[in-house]
């Protein structure tokens, strides 16, 4: 009974180095689960290493609880704690990456069917992805074939690098995708311009007054062209997050990537409003 409560603390705390050396990129909170894990022990009326006590619970058995035997050996008297931290370490880097295979796959599917990307970044995007894919495959038989504390340790860091380079993908991805539907925005504004001109142009030819149309479309073009202005400022950023020196240069323009695609929206939003505003108007001239 001393020596798996000893085993299941040591293995705790193998977990928490491995935990530690990539735990910032996962969406898992890792303190929260071995805090469970160790609170699971107390419970089970087990202590940690370091705690004293007077009298040593007997928890009571599981059909389905932990297998020493199974998994350190055959006979549970003779445990290895070493093999029982490999046998932890590798069981949570095998539950990350797989984690992380399914939140990718999708991932992918989404950005392959997204119409406003132009072809070019589509294939460029989904390529990259499924090399991330394919990388946490490899690293998934990897992590099975670990079986030393040395080899967990350094497939670890292999996995916490191309979690930090899938999610830079990721990001990439997202900032193209938001700029490609910009873009489009942007089209079919000059799309309604053109309809408007159009307007003006057949009033003009039946001898109609054309003045407050014509303003209409000053103001309305003015809005896009500052959306444009915004769309084209922050593509620029983007490309220059990309080869930033530093994380904070970086997170600083991309930052600013996302004010100025605000800003566009917001352009265009009252390039609309508007349009809106000036079709109320000729309706009420029009019917009084």
């Amino acid at each position: 009974m001393k020596n798996l409560t000893t085993t299941l603390s040591l293995a705790i705390v193998f977990l928490a180095v491995i935990a530690a050396s990539f735990s910032f990129v996962s969406d898992v909170p890792v303190k929260d689960v071995l805090i469970a894990q160790y609170e699971a022990i107390k419970d089970k009326g087990q202590e940690p290493i370091g705690s004293e006590h007077k009298a040593e619970a007997t928890p009571t058995p599981q059909a389905n609880s932990f297998s020493v035997g199974k998994i350190l050996g055959e006979e549970q008297g003779n445990i290895n704690p070493t093999k029982a931290m490999v046998h932890r370490g590798k069981m949570y880097l095998l539950k990350q990456v797989d984690n992380r295979i399914g939140q990718l796959a999708p991932f992918k599917d989404r950005i392959e069917k997204i119409a406003t990307l132009n072809e070019s970044d589509r294939k460029s995007l989904v390529s990259e992805l499924i090399a991330e894919l394919d990388m946490f495959e490899v690293l998934k038989a990897e992590i099975s074939r670990s079986a030393t504390k040395a080899d967990v340790k350094n497939v670890a860091d292999k996995v916490k690098a191309e979690w930090i380079k899938s999610r830079r993908s990721v990001d990439r991805a997202n900032a193209l995708v938001l700029v490609s539907k910009e873009n489009q925005l942007v089209s079919d504004a000059d799309a309604a311009s053109l309809g408007i001109q159009k307007r003006i142009d057949a009033l003009k030819v039946a001898g109609k007054d054309t003045k407050s149309y014509e303003e209409l479309l000053a103001a309305y073009n003015k809005k896009i062209a500052s959306a444009k202005q915004d769309v084209a400022s922050a593509n620029e950023k983007f490309s220059a997050a990309a080869s930033s020196a530093t994380d904070d240069e970086k997170q600083k323009l991309i930052k600013g990537h996302d004010l100025l695609l605000s800003s566009s929206q917001e352009n265009i939003r009252e390039a609309y409003k508007l349009l809106k505003e000036g079709a109320q108007e000729d309706f009420s001239r029009r019917f009084k």
